[in-house]
Formats: C-alpha cells, structure tokens, sequence
C-alpha cells in the first residue's frame, strides 16, 4: 500500500497528471455550472421581488383611486347634511390617503406627485365647505393619471428586468463559449502530453524493430514513460552487444568455413582433373556432387554474410551509370543453367541511366536472375524491361513458371523460407535470395514488390526513385 501511494503522489507520474488534467479540464465546467446557476437563483429572485412589489404597488393605486372617489364623495355629503361623523371620516380618509401617498413615493416622484402633495396640504389647511369639496374633485383625475404612471412604471420595471435577464443569458454563453474553449485546450495540452511521449516510444520500438540505434531525440514525459524509456535504451545497449557478437562470430565462422571449403574445392578439382588417376563413371558422378553440393556451401556462406552485411547502417555511393551493362553481368554469372534450360531471355530495347551502387544492384539483379531461371518451365522465356515513370526507374523481371501460392505470398520476403515452390536438383535453395534483393533494393533507396502472379507468369518489380549522384545512407 505505501509503494501504491508513493507511485501515485510521484511528481510527474502517469496518475498524476490524468487526474490533474481531469481536475483542470472540469474546473472551468463547473465554473461554468456555478456561475449559470447563480445567475438563475439571482434573476429568481429578483423577478420574485419585482412580482412581489408590482402587486404591492398595483393594489395601492387601486385604494389610491377607490380612496380619491371617497373623499369626494364623503365631502359632498357632509356639504349636504352637516354631520360630524362624516367630517371626521374625511379626515382619516385624507390621512389614509397622503400615507399611502407616501409609500408610493418609493416608485414614482414626479411632477404628479407632488400636485397631490400640494393638493393635500391645501385641503388639510382649509375647513371642510363647498369651495373645498370642489377644489377636492381635481384628486381624482390626479390619482387617474397616479394610477396611469404606476401601470406605465411597473411596465418599465418589467422590461428593465428582461433585458437585464437577457444580458445576463449573453454573458453566460459568452463565458460558456470562453470555458469550453478552455477545456478543449486543456484537454488537447494533456493529450498530447500523454500522446507525445507515446508515439515517441513507438517511434523508438519501430527504430529498434529496424535495427536503427542512436535514437538520440530528447525525451520528456511521466515518470513511468521515462522508466520505460531508460529500459528501452537498455534494451538498445543490449541489441548493440548482441549484434556486435553476431557480427563477430560470422566474421569467425566465414573464415573457419571457407579455409577447409577452400581445401575441399581444391581436392575435388584435382580429381576431376584426374591427376591422381582415372576416375570411373560412379567415382566421377560422386565428384560431380561434391562439388556440387562445395559450390552450393560457398554460395550459401557468402548470402549469409550478405545479408548481414545489408542488416548494419552503411553508406552506398551512388553513380549515374547505364543499367543493361549491369543486367548483362548479373546474366552472364546464370548463363550455364539458361542454356541447360532453353529459356529465351528477352532484355530491354533502350538503356537508361540512372543514380545506382552497381554492386547492389548487381546482386538484386542476381538473385532475381537465379530465381526467374531456377522456376521457368524448360524453353520457357525470362523477360527483362527497364524504363522510367516520372522519379522512378522500373525494373521489371519475369518468367514463364508456377503461380506463387496464396500461403506463401505473406512470408515471401522473410529469409530463410521455403514455399511450396521449392528448388528442384541436387542443388537446394537457402531460402534468402528475395530476401537478399529486397534488403538491396531498401539500402538503394527503392521497393521490390511481387508485381504478377498468375498460373505461367511471374514477374517481380523493382523501384528505385531518382537520387543525388553522391551518397545514400541506408
């Protein structure tokens, strides 16, 4: 539980930075939430207020208006019947009246207003009599036109009260818009400070996967990338280590096959030469397969150092230089097996010239050769086109022969297999030729690819794309 907590609480860690970045990515969201809801209870109530006080104002102009008819009226009787009961009850209706006056001050003060004012005093200076329940009928049009400014002033309240609400939504999506946009860039800033790192692993496994070291780029990233990437670079150490002893120990093993091989050849060719002797017809025919099987021995030995070769980083010098030379000299060396065979070769019309390492090339050209002369149906055709298209030179080779199984097209190029196609004589394939000429072709700059495969023609393509005449790191 302790490691558990130390991992978590790591500065940089993996965990770590997911829920900080869940943490910043929310935060502006519930800012958002917070912000939104507290202008909503806000505008609640204030609209609950506003209602409130509407109500309140709107039934004061009502007793307002009944209050101003009751005066007049309560005066008009007492002009009539001279009673005190009635002066007196005029007199609470005037004071009702200029207090509830009063408190409506609170939502108009305008000229009105005060002409009620004035109005009021006048009236409670002077005695009840004809000439004041006259002068008293002005408070009812004066409380019509009080009554007429509430309505307009509670209007006016009301709309002040949308626009404010509509302000206040504008603000919100405003500040919506600006926290969302906060939270997609936090969101994409810890992506790609996760995502970085991660690609920069891959990118680092693929380069080993090829066999590419020195993978120097600087790298940053949690702690458990950064442990990753420390065992990573461990595992590159410890490649290195292993393909230095590989090439050491082919470097050996070529050196202490080829001196007894050397031997082996040498002995045989004395007596084939017969110098030792006459040799019987059995005695020639097992000479003959010793050195057979001696040549086949060298050409083995020599592919695998070949192939190794092609597996380290090298630089391959580049020269512009005519292609059906080259084509020539990789036929000559399949010469022998093409008349045992009959195959008619077809070779290009026009040579081209173009950016290439003549050896690499030279043994492309080679192993397709042997593999298109190997295959062909005896007196069939081996057919070799060069031309270009745009950046690229194209070098087609194909024979007449088998249809490359369905089950052996995925492992074509893998060294070492053998399809159902297999060489047919007392001298056996390796299984490393294609993979040979495509490894060639890659240290060229270009592609080999199977380009037809139908029952009686195969043929295989070989791009290489337009360089400098100079160098060309593999």
């Amino acid at each position: 539980m302790h490691s558990q907590r130390t991992t978590f609480f790591r500065t940089g860690s993996l965990m770590q930075l997911v829920v900080l970045g869940f943490v910043l990515v929310v935060a502006p969201l519930g800012v958002l939430i917070y912000q939104a809801t507290d202008s909503m209870v806000t505008l609640s109530r204030q609209g609950r207020e506003h209602a409130s006080e509407a109500l309140e104002f709107f039934s004061r102009s009502q007793q307002l208006k009944g209050l101003s008819e009751d005066l007049v009226r309560s005066a008009k009787q007492y002009v009539v019947v001279k009673k005190p009961e009635i002066e007196q009850r005029y007199k609470d209706q005037l004071v009702e009246y200029k207090d509830l006056l009063r408190l409506h001050t609170f939502l108009i003060d305008n000229s009105n207003i005060r002409s009620l004012f004035e109005l009021l005093e006048d009236l409670e200076q002077q005695p009840l009599n004809q000439k004041t329940s006259e002068k008293l009928l002005q408070i009812v049009p004066l409380t019509q036109i009080l009554y007429e400014d509430t309505q307009e002033k509670l209007v006016q309240r009301l709309e002040s009260l949308n626009a404010k609400a509509e302000q206040q939504q504008n603000l919100l999506w405003l500040q919506a818009g600006l926290l969302i946009a906060l939270s997609s860039i936090l969101m994409l800033f810890f992506s790609v400070r996760i995502t970085q790192p991660v690609h920069q692993l891959m990118r680092r496994i693929k380069a080993l996967g090829h066999g590419q070291s020195n993978f120097s780029a600087a790298f940053n990233g949690p702690k458990e990338f950064i442990d990753l990437n420390h065992q990573l670079e461990w595992l590159e150490t410890h490649l290195q280590m292993l393909e230095q002893e590989k090439q050491a120990f082919l470097r050996h093993m070529s050196h202490e096959l080829k001196t007894p091989l050397t031997t082996l050849r040498e002995g045989t060719d004395l007596l084939a030469e017969e110098l030792a002797g006459p040799l019987t017809d059995s005695q020639r025919e097992i000479l003959d397969l010793m050195q057979q099987n001696s040549l086949s021995l060298q050409s083995l030995i020599e592919q695998l150092l070949d192939y190794n070769r092609l597996q380290r980083s090298g630089e391959h010098k580049l020269q512009t230089q005519p292609i059906i030379p080259i084509i020539d000299e990789s036929l000559a060396a399949h010469q022998l097996l093409i008349k045992q065979k009959e195959i008619v070769v077809s070779l290009p019309a026009a040579d081209v010239e173009w950016p290439v390492d003549q050896g690499l090339l030279s043994r492309v050209l080679s192993n397709l050769i042997s593999n298109a002369a190997v295959y062909s149906y005896p007196s069939g055709e081996l057919n070799i086109s060069v031309e270009t298209n745009g950046h690229n030179l194209l070098i087609e080779i194909g024979n007449t022969g088998p249809l490359i199984p369905e089950s052996d097209l995925e492992q074509l190029f893998e060294p070492f297999y053998q399809g159902y196609n297999k060489r047919q004589g007392s001298i056996k394939g390796s299984g490393i030729g294609l993979s040979i000429a495509r490894e060639s072709t890659r240290a060229l700059g270009g592609n080999l690819t199977l380009h037809k495969n139908t029952e009686g023609y195969v043929s295989f393509l070989i791009t290489l794309p337009e360089q400098d005449s100079e160098t060309d790191d593999e």
